[in-house]
């Protein structure tokens, strides 16, 4: 026997949280959610974390998330609090980050009759989220279990919405016995379908014969298996990979610094730099100059591999390979041959030769943001984790070299 809340909505979220190994829970205070703060504290497989401003739990809770790469609880209050939540939950939908937002709500006959800390939350963040569960129906567990799973298994927000009626603090002795459910889930998602090996091949037929092709890699989780994938692309001479900070993968002949490279660049330049074919992978990119080259100097093939969705960025895509890149890999590297072509070595020498001049303006640069990211950057310690805010700080960081322990 153990102590639960006494409403059997707070209870099932509770389990079902414990069940699916749910073991970091935000909280921030209220009263409306009291049911969901009892029944989490007194879960001692749980940790609990209490803080009070609703947008900074959230993106506190997404900077865990991202780190375990595991899902995180965020808990409050009914009323106008759940819609701070709101741009860590943006964020989480767009990089692949599974949150599971918990709210407290009044029940559906005190919305809309001018009842204090209410307003309609049901599907409130509909735009940007994964599944919305609006509880206070017959199958209630079975849609807070399908909420837990679509965070888990396809990597983003979703809400659970929980109308509590009073008293909101009662507790009573319930028998429970934990039901292990993440290790079933974990072998379905090992269930993934590999590309047909001839409409592959027709791919790699166009990929063989082009003399320019360009790998773009966005934003992505360490991956070592990633890592050595995409260095088999660079034994190729036609092959140029382009890489960002957020791509965390690194390597002598990857072109780490885009804006860098290409800023300077004219036409008949920018007309050299187009490739024939461009593969795709990872989340969002970065760079401005990039995406306002490769929309202007379209290349004849995009195709971009991800196993969630794919972004039109550049507005060209033909292709979107629904795979791991893992797999996508795994099954493309073998239909694929290297093909003659200076185009690889050509802007290597660039990158050498705009390294060199980037470091004799930093040399006589005047105090800036551009000096104090010169200073800064190369005082980070090894093996240290490195998290860059907005757009602008991400920018300025991708003109230097960082150290990728």
């Amino acid at each position: 026997m153990r102590q639960f809340p006494k409403n059997k909505l707070a209870q099932l979220v509770v389990k079902n949280c414990e069940n699916f190994n749910i073991n970091t829970v935000v909280i921030s205070p209220g009263s409306r959610n009291a049911p969901l703060i009892i029944g989490f504290n007194d879960a001692k497989e749980i940790k609990t974390l209490s803080i009070v401003d609703e947008r900074c739990a959230a993106f506190f809770a997404l900077g865990i998330a991202q780190q375990t790469r595991k899902p995180v609880a965020l808990v409050c209050t009914s009323g106008s609090a759940l819609l701070n939540y709101y741009p860590a939950i943006a964020e989480a939908f767009y990089s692949n980050i599974p949150l599971l937002i918990i709210s407290a709500d009044r029940p559906a006959h005190l919305i809309d009759i001018g009842d204090g800390q209410t307003i309609r939350q049901e599907n409130v963040f509909n735009n940007h989220i994964l599944f919305n569960a609006n509880l206070g129906v017959e199958n209630d567990e079975e849609i807070i279990k399908k909420a837990i799973e679509t965070a888990i298994h396809e990597k983003g927000p979703v809400h659970i919405n929980v109308p509590f009626e009073d008293p909101l603090y009662e507790r009573e002795e319930v028998e429970y016995n934990k039901i292990e459910v993440v290790e079933e889930l974990k072998d379905s998602l090992l269930d993934e379908i590999p590309l047909d090996v001839d409409e592959l091949q027709k791919f790699a037929t166009i990929w063989n014969s082009s003399t320019k092709k360009m790998v773009l890699v966005g934003e992505h989780f360490p991956d070592e298996l990633l890592q050595t994938q995409l260095k088999h692309f660079v034994k190729d001479p036609s092959v140029l990979v382009l890489i960002e900070n957020t791509s965390n993968v690194s390597h002598s002949k990857f072109i780490n610094s885009i804006d860098k490279l290409i800023f300077p660049l004219e036409e008949d330049e920018l007309e050299k730099f187009q490739p024939d074919i461009l593969i795709s992978l990872g989340g969002l990119i970065v760079s401005k100059k990039i995406k306002e080259h490769l929309r202007k100097l379209k290349p004849k093939h995009h195709w971009h591999a991800d196993a969630k969705r794919a972004f039109d960025t550049f507005h060209c895509l033909n292709h979107h390979f629904k795979i791991s890149l893992q797999l996508f890999f795994s099954q493309f590297f073998f239909l694929t041959k290297p093909t003659k072509s200076h185009y690889q070595d050509y802007w290597l020498q660039k990158k050498e030769f705009r390294l060199k001049k980037h470091q004799e303006f930093i040399d006589t640069c005047v105090f800036s943001d551009l000096k104090v990211f010169s200073k800064l950057l190369p005082s980070i310690p090894d093996n240290s984790q490195l998290q860059l805010g907005n757009s602008s700080v991400i920018r300025y960081s991708q003109l230097f070299n960082i150290n990728k322990t």
